[in-house]
């Protein structure tokens, strides 16, 4: 249950609230003094979680209910983030914390140095047991069916355990069948475990912002985005699109979509079949042959086997060269990212507004179809663009650009840059500013080709 220091006082919630609550009988200052009595003391009570902090800022900030709305709000520290998770609006809470501030509104006290104990009638070390036991069985039920695909792959010559891309994605993909909320709870046990994979280089980062993120291909898209750390600079740029890689890495943050998960501590292996060896600390080289040097991973490794990918198995995708890309230039496709934040994904808000903080202030270049464009006294200069139905984004303009914009016309297809500045809602478009139309295509011209 993890233990919690200081000096514990018996009182109730609802002793203190007839002190200091709004029926009290007590003047301000009979309650001031009193509360110099309570102040510091740890209590240890029980309530209902009414609301959870929703963004990266207030994950830490839990709302409990013992009578009427929130009357106590806890503050947990970093330690505690997993227990944090484990939790869910109107779930009942035995916890400890140290009376550090009274309010004079139904939000009565806040609570310091937090220690959850009991979530509905189980301790936190039984449901910790529990998400383990669950973890291990999905992780089971997929080296049963990665195993009896392939008897060999049993174990690998290092005796680790096998968890390939594809069971991964079995367990926390867009097509599994666990809740969220259920995936978060089982990414705690797998965050942090090293595996090493193969799969396809999808997209390299194009600026000097975002150099070290590295898409990879292992069924269609990007699946699984590579974070490199400063000292392997030199190895992404080894690498290039199409290349078939081996690498390693630290199972990071959970996307739970076609693009699964981040992978930190980057480590390249194999490039096609030629063998990464390190002269240095921070000058890679290729190697035919297999080399002694490698330095093993010393956390737990999942380890995939080698898997061959054809050339012709690899979606062909054209690939457009950008020049002098802006800082903070991303190549993300329309589509991609509207997977991640339109109407048909399945995140919550404020999910996806976490992740739009990934996105935010990141130039792209895209193609689309004019639906309107004006310039309001508002507004401003301003442009809607098409994607897939009606105006998928609003695209602002500087006034110097007027005559560019004024001259489309309904209909025509641009390619176009601009910086992303805000998601779209379940009506609204996405909003991009110093936007910049780099090429048109006429309507006419465009209905003539079609002829």
């Amino acid at each position: 249950m993890g233990e919690t220091t200081g000096e514990f006082v018996t009182v109730s919630f609802d002793d203190l609230f007839n002190i200091f609550g709004n029926y009290s009988t007590l003047t301000d200052s009979q309650k001031k003094d009193s509360w110099h009595e309570y102040r510091g003391k740890h209590v240890r009570w029980e309530g209902i979680v009414n609301y959870k902090g929703l963004s990266k800022d207030d994950w830490n900030r839990v709302g409990v209910r013992h009578n009427v709305e929130t009357n106590v709000e806890l503050i947990l520290d970093e330690d505690k983030k997993d227990i944090v998770k484990m939790i869910r609006k109107g779930d009942r809470i035995t916890y400890t914390g140290r009376l550090s501030l009274l309010f004079d509104r139904t939000l009565l006290f806040r609570l310091e140095d937090v220690n959850i104990e009991i979530i509905n009638d189980k301790t936190v070390d039984k449901l910790k047991s529990k998400l383990e036991e669950d973890a291990a069985l999905s992780l089971q039920s997929i080296q049963v069916s990665e195993i009896a695909a392939n008897p060999e792959s049993r174990e690998s010559s290092e005796g680790e355990n096998i968890l390939p891309f594809e069971g991964l994605d079995k367990i926390f993909g867009k097509s599994s069948g666990i809740s969220e909320s259920g995936k978060e709870e089982l990414w705690n046990y797998y965050r942090g475990k090293y595996i090493r994979w193969q799969g396809i280089v999808n997209y390299k980062g194009l600026s000097r912002n975002d150099y070290n993120r590295v898409g990879i291909r292992h069924k269609a898209g990007t699946n699984v985005e590579l974070r490199f750390d400063e000292d392997r600079k030199d190895m992404v740029k080894m690498i290039k699109r199409e290349d078939n890689i081996t690498y390693t890495g630290k199972l990071a943050k959970l996307f739970g979509r076609n693009l699964l998960c981040s992978i930190e501590d980057v480590n390249i292996k194999k490039i096609g079949d030629k063998i990464i060896a390190e002269v240095d600390e921070t000058t890679p080289v290729i190697s035919d042959s297999v080399s002694n040097t490698d330095n093993a991973i010393e956390s737990e490794v999942i380890e995939e086997p080698d898997i061959t990918m054809a050339e012709s198995m690899a979606p062909k995708v054209i690939e457009k060269e950008i020049t002098g890309a802006l800082d903070g230039f991303v190549k993300l496709p329309f589509e991609e990212l509207d997977e991640i934040f339109g109407r048909e994904n399945k995140m919550t808000e404020s999910q996806k507004d976490t992740l739009w903080e990934e996105h935010k202030n990141k130039y792209v270049r895209w193609t689309g179809e004019v639906m309107s464009r004006g310039k309001g006294k508002v507004s401003g200069l301003m442009m809607g663009i098409k994607h897939k139905k009606g105006t998928d984004v609003e695209l602002i303009f500087d006034n110097e650009k007027e005559d560019m914009v004024l001259s489309t016309e309904k209909g025509d297809k641009i390619t176009y840059t601009g910086k992303l500045v805000t998601r779209c809602g379940y009506i609204m478009p996405y909003k991009l500013v110093e936007g910049n139309i780099e090429s048109v295509v006429k309507a006419q011209m465009t209905a003539d080709q079609a002829r």
